[in-house]
Order: C-alpha cells, then sequence, then structure tokens
C-alpha cells in the first residue's frame, strides 16, 4: 500500500488535502457505506440518556469517550455555589450549579486525546457517583473504578493491560462493561505492524468489550474485531486511523460502535492490500457472544466521527463521513441490530466544515447536537431526529456566537434532569446552555473555566447532573458537574 499517500488522523482533524489522498489513495474509497444496514436507536455515545439505568431493560445506557485520571494527593474543588456532594439541586442560575473537582486516584492519567479520553459513566447503582476509567500516564494500563458524589473520593475496581478505553456503562448489579484497545499479537504483519516504514510504528490492535462485576472480577472479554492478518483481503482491526467507540446496553444485549481499519485487494495488483478507513457496529449478548446477525462489518468510510443512542424502540448510530457517504448520516437499527431507516444531511459538504456534538434519546426520538460552516461562521444546531428515522427540527442555537473555528471542533450536548445541556467553545472557554425539554434556551449562554477536549464527553449520571472529566499534561484529572434542577 502506498503509505506515503497516509498521515495520521484523529477523529475530526482531516485536512482537505489528507481527505484528497486518503479518498483516491490507500485509504480511499475501498469499503462502501452500509446505506441499508439498521434501524434504531442505541445508548448515547456521549452521554447517558436521560430516561434509563443501563442495566433495565426498559432502558438504555451508554457512554462515551472520556478517559479521567489523576495522582494520589487529595483531590481540590471549585465551585460557583454547587454542593460538594452532587445531589438534586435548587433550580439557580446555571452558573451556580458547576463544580469543578479534582480527583484523588491512584495513578495518573495519559492527556486526554483521541486515543485516551477519560472516560464516565452513571453508576448502575444509582445516585450521584460514578465510574471512571483511564489509560496510565505511563503504562500500558487502564485502570476501572467508582467516584463518590464528592467526584474526589475513588474506589478501585479492576486493572487491565491495555492501551486506550473508549467507553464505559453501569449495570445494576454494580460492575459494567468497557471497550478498550490493546496489541493483538495473532494478527500481526511485519509489513504493516510496528514497522520502519509503517506511519508512526502503527500498531494492529484489536477492539474489546469487557464486562467486570461489582467485586471488580471480569464476566467476559469479548474480541470485536476479527483475527485475520493484517496483510489479508477482509482484515478488520484496529490501526494508526481513528478509532473512537461508543457502547450501549438495552437489558439484554449490547450494542458496541467502534471506527475500525479493514484490508481491501488493491485494484489490479494481485496478492496486495490497501487499508481503508470506516466504521463497524457489533451486537454481543449478555453472556459476551457476537452476534451473527444485525450490526455491520463496515459502514460509514471514511468514519471521521461517531455517536450511539438508543430506547425502547432500537438503537440510532450517527455517523460524519467523508466519502461514503461525505455527509452526516444516521442509520436506525431494530433492537437486534436489524437494518433500517438511513437519513442524510450536509450531503456534498466540505467534510472539515462540520462535526458531531452529542446526542440524548428519549421515548419518541433523538435530540443531535452539530456544527456546520454557513458563510465562513459555524453555526450550533440541536436537530430533533423522530423514531421513524425523520429530522422533525432542526434549530441554530442563536446564543451560541463566537464559535472557535479552528480544526477540529466540536461540540456537546447531554440531558440534565428535565432540561437539555447544550456545551460549545469560544475564545478556548467551555460555554454552556441549559435548554427546556422542547430545546427553547433557557436564559443566556454562561462561560466556565472546565476543562474539555474534544474527545471528552458530557455524561447524565443516575441522579441527573451531568458530569464530563479531562485529564490534562500533568496527568491529574479533573472532573465538571453540572447539578440538575430536579
Amino acid at each position: 500500500m502506498p503509505l506515503t499517500a497516509l498521515r495520521r488522523r484523529p477523529e475530526t482533524t482531516c485536512t482537505l488535502a489528507l481527505l484528497l489522498s486518503l479518498l483516491f489513495a490507500a485509504c480511499g474509497g475501498g469499503g462502501s457505506g452500509s446505506s441499508d444496514s439498521a434501524s434504531t436507536s442505541a445508548s448515547a455515545g456521549s452521554s447517558s440518556v436521560g430516561t434509563t439505568s443501563a442495566s433495565s431493560a426498559s432502558s438504555r445506557n451508554a457512554s462515551s469517550a472520556a478517559s479521567s485520571s489523576a495522582g494520589s494527593a487529595a483531590g481540590s474543588s471549585a465551585s460557583s455555589g454547587a454542593s460538594s456532594t452532587g445531589g438534586t439541586a435548587s433550580c439557580s442560575a446555571l452558573e451556580g450549579r458547576i463544580r469543578i473537582t479534582q480527583a484523588s486516584l491512584p495513578a495518573l492519567a495519559a492527556a486526554s486525546d483521541e486515543y485516551t479520553p477519560v472516560v464516565i459513566a452513571a453508576d448502575g447503582n444509582g445516585g450521584a457517583g460514578s465510574l471512571i476509567a483511564w489509560k496510565e500516564k505511563s503504562a500500558s494500563q487502564i485502570r476501572v473504578g467508582r467516584l463518590a458524589a464528592d467526584d474526589r473520593q475513588f474506589s478501585s475496581l479492576l486493572t487491565l493491560g491495555g492501551d486506550e478505553v473508549h467507553s464505559l456503562l453501569g449495570h445494576s448489579d454494580g460492575g459494567g462493561a468497557l471497550m478498550m484497545v490493546s496489541d493483538d499479537p495473532d494478527i500481526y504483519s511485519s509489513k504493516y505492524c510496528k514497522g520502519s516504514s509503517t506511519p508512526a510504528n502503527a500498531a494492529c490492535q484489536k477492539m474489546q468489550l469487557v464486562r467486570f462485576g461489582s467485586s471488580g472480577s471480569v464476566v467476559f472479554n469479548t474480541t470485536l474485531t476479527d483475527k485475520a492478518n493484517v496483510d489479508s483481503e477482509g482484515a478488520l482491526f484496529i490501526w494508526w486511523y481513528g478509532h473512537t467507540g461508543r457502547l450501549g446496553w438495552d437489558g439484554s444485549r449490547y450494542a458496541a460502535y467502534f471506527r475500525s481499519a479493514g484490508s481491501y485487494a488493491r485494484p489490479n495488483v494481485a496478492g496486495e492490500i490497501d487499508i481503508h478507513a470506516g466504521d463497524t457496529l457489533r451486537m454481543v449478548d449478555a453472556s459476551g457472544n457476537r452476534q451473527t446477525s444485525g450490526g455491520w462489518q463496515w459502514g460509514c468510510s471514511h468514519s471521521w466521527s461517531i455517536r450511539l443512542a438508543g430506547n425502547s424502540s432500537g438503537w440510532a448510530s450517527f455517523c460524519h463521513g467523508d466519502a461514503y457517504p461525505n455527509a452526516m448520516r444516521l442509520q436506525l437499527l431494530g433492537s437486534t441490530g436489524s437494518s433500517g431507516k438511513t437519513t442524510e444531511w450536509l450531503s456534498g459538504s466540505d467534510a472539515t466544515t462540520r462535526a458531531l456534538g452529542g446526542v440524548v434519546s428519549d421515548a419518541s426520538g433523538y435530540w443531535l447536537s452539530y456544527l456546520e460552516t454557513t458563510s465562513g461562521t459555524l453555526r450550533l444546531h440541536l436537530a430533533r431526529f423522530s423514531n421513524s428515522g425523520s429530522m422533525s427540527s432542526d434549530q441554530i442555537v442563536s446564543g451560541a456566537t463566537g464559535i472557535d473555528a479552528s480544526y477540529p471542533f466540536r461540540p456537546w450536548l447531554a440531558k440534565l434532569g428535565s432540561q437539555l445541556l447544550l456545551g460549545w467553545k469560544s475564545g478556548g472557554k467551555l460555554m454552556l446552555q441549559a435548554t427546556d425539554s422542547s430545546g427553547t434556551p433557557i436564559g443566556s449562554p454562561v462561560a466556565s473555566s472546565a476543562s474539555i477536549s474534544d474527545f471528552d464527553e458530557f455524561v447524565t449520571l443516575a441522579n441527573g447532573d451531568v458530569a464530563f472529566a479531562h485529564a490534562g499534561s500533568s496527568g491529574t484529572v479533573s472532573v465538571s458537574r453540572v447539578q440538575a434542577c430536579n
């Protein structure tokens, strides 16, 4: 494969030149998007949706890529009036309900970026606490544990050998599940894996789904990628291309959506392969068995960003594509992952001028935030999709002005009690805006000093609060919380 045509591309960090080179060279259009594969909802990638607890059969809960880590010294806390223990807040002004705490964790974290986010999730036991997972700063280890409602006190659950963690959710038994990346020697190719000619000595890795119990014991560890050698047609694996993931649970099965790499025969060159960038969605039962039907092997290509959410009607996946399709796409799936309606918008637009935000589900559909460039200016949209897949509304958030336009960029969204919470960056600061349940803004945007990267996610906790975690270059982790008005 013509490796000189390739460059490392973060989830939302592709230049137009890279787009063209990937499209027509080694990474380009080798796999077509499965525009006909899906049918209904999945758990929120970047937020735990407000209708549910991750493990009840009547609800969906998922987490997004976020990783967190902090030093073992006692954490510190800063707030603008929020209580020190989480919990229900009186309905005071939004700026008075924001709290930033340094978590007291047993190991430093790798700095938050596309490959090492700090992920948090609602605790399946309920309450104002959370689960947290992160990649250690100086070791190939994933730490997982529970944070108390003060966002500082930590109790360890388990440590796993691995290089990245991308999604986390809690179960009602006190345990949970996560998606993680680690090396896979079974697929090693000297030509494409950790060789001097490969980009950044690229590893060839696997995506795993790990379920753990309340004591931290591993219930199962399922490989979601395949076992064919990288240098063979049809191989599916994790390479140096972006590989974020989103995880959902409906009470009986998981939906695991992740960005992947695939090997395809090079046109007119016998025995050679080209490696393409796309995404994959697996359905996995409660015992960790990959299902033979539902989901897809190869979806959007190239896939710059993915989201997942769910409700009682099924699952909904969102992708940001640059070729197959060159659009934003919603793909609906039934509860078992069977295919359903596809909706695309912003078709044919420059992929570097748009970005997915967060997704929130409720009984009748989905809210999605996204950014679009119009006449040279970034605009924040809050769109509403029905369970049938149609976009029933698409409003521009007028208060979101001066949005930082240096690529990559993205907005955020989560359910905040009975409200929604929007986020975006302006002047390098995180701006927050609450809306009512119909998406109508409440008050004016509020500037926050909370730290967040483009790959950290807003997550709804069991008590309705919104939290997100971020690891700085020092390895300490801050947990920011916006208290809900209930």
